[in-house]
């Protein structure tokens, strides 16, 4: 009897290596002798380019923000669109520009075939501020632009103006040799979009709507080339986002009795000490990780380019899938495309040494993964805290996550 469990038992396994090593079997080995070679594009000209980009500081502030900052930020979107008119002469001649919102950049490149839908390409001009006093940490100047080992560098750079030079990089180079596109390709650099677009892009959605186009498909921002993403992938990837994540910032606020620091409450039952074990708890009480998803279609892709031990995994994410993420989960980066992230920003008590504040606030700001919601992240965040003395309220800007596009 116990033979013949033995036997079956080594059958099955049999059957299960088959199946693994004839899936990966089936995948397409990619070559990749000439991965990332681009001999047609001037890379250190465009990386100049971006490094004059990245000087102009284009800052989005919030609502109340000084007048003087205000006014420098102006200056500094006017001086960008300056630059670009004198940087891309050609990309400039063969469109069209309007302003939109007051400082949104669109482009229109007529194609030869107006029956078609346009497309549309986006990014960004506008950067989020530096933190003040910080500005002496920086590895380089967050405003300068420097190139150093091989890399731009400053606020922008990713975030997201070295996507938009890439774009009127490459509208540069076929304009100047006399190319027109035969569908229409529009252009959009917004300018708050790092505030959430009210102005920019919510004024340039209204205005393609009342003109009635409709968009055959939109790129917005682009993603960035990733080395090193997976154990077995070697060669640069040109990411491609399929799907945004949604942002929820969530004010908590823990109450309890104010008084004299000579006389305190349970370092616990204060309200710093309130706040402190939420966040603690909101921080120990993660959201569930899958593999899934656009995540798992980017795995799935990567197959054909990694070694025959790594493509067994990655072409059987049905039986490794735990593995994988184990691996995924590691890296701040990779593990965030696995769940919605959780990240306290803003922290505010008490404003005299020796005096217990009646109420302690803080504001987290969560990423909302595609197979979630808002509502979802407020139920998980109540439930996780589990103190009545602890308000949770969702802040202005809920964005929920975008549907994951087809790829088909």
């Amino acid at each position: 009897m116990l033979k013949r469990v033995l036997i079956g038992l080594a059958g099955l396994l049999f059957l299960l290596i088959a199946v693994v090593v004839g899936r990966a079997l089936t995948v397409p080995v990619m070559d990749l002798a000439d991965a990332g070679a681009a001999d047609s594009i001037d890379a250190d000209g465009a990386a100049q380019h971006l490094a004059e980009a990245v000087r102009f500081p284009t800052i989005s502030f919030q609502r109340g923000a000084d007048e003087a900052d205000l006014a420098r930020s102006a200056q500094a979107f006017e001086g960008f669109r300056n630059w670009m008119d004198a940087t891309y002469p050609a990309f400039r001649q063969a469109t069209s520009r309007e302003i939109v919102g007051g400082a949104t950049l669109f482009y229109t490149w007529e194609g030869t075939d107006a029956s078609l839908d346009p497309v549309l390409l986006m990014s960004h001009i506008d950067v989020v501020p530096i933190a003040p006093g910080t500005e002496e940490k920086w590895e380089q100047p967050p405003f300068g632009g420097t190139i150093v080992d091989g890399y731009v560098w400053g606020r922008g750079t990713i975030d997201n103006k070295g996507s938009l030079v890439a774009m009127v990089e490459a509208a540069e180079m076929l304009a100047a040799e006399g190319f027109r596109p035969k569908r229409t390709i529009l252009f959009a650099f917004g300018h708050d979009e790092e505030i959430g677009g009210g102005t920019g892009n919510k004024a340039l959605s209204e205005l393609l709507q009342a003109r009635g186009v409709r968009l055959h498909w939109v790129k917005d921002e682009g993603g960035v080339i990733g080395e090193g993403l997976l154990p077995g992938v070697n060669a640069p990837v040109a990411m491609i986002g399929v799907a945004e994540k949604g942002s929820i910032s969530l004010d908590i606020v823990a109450y309890s009795k104010g008084g004299h620091s000579s006389m305190p409450s349970p370092a616990a039952q204060t309200a710093i000490g309130r706040l402190a074990r939420a966040l603690e708890r909101i921080g120990n009480t993660p959201f569930e990780s899958k593999v899934d998803g656009a995540t798992r279609g980017m795995i799935e892709n990567l197959a054909p380019a990694v070694p025959f031990l790594q493509r067994m995994v990655y072409a059987n994410l049905w039986l490794f899938e735990p593995v994988v993420r184990g691996v995924m989960e590691k890296s701040a980066s990779s593990a965030a495309q696995l769940h919605p992230t959780i990240a306290p920003t803003i922290v505010g008590g008490g404003n005299k040494e020796n005096v217990l504040p009646p109420e302690a606030r803080a504001v987290v700001n969560f990423r909302i993964h595609p197979r979630d919601t808002a509502d979802g992240v407020i139920a998980h965040v109540r439930e996780a805290i589990g103190d009545p003395e602890v308000t949770i309220e969702p802040l202005e800007g809920i964005r929920e996550a975008s549907t994951v596009s087809n790829v088909e």
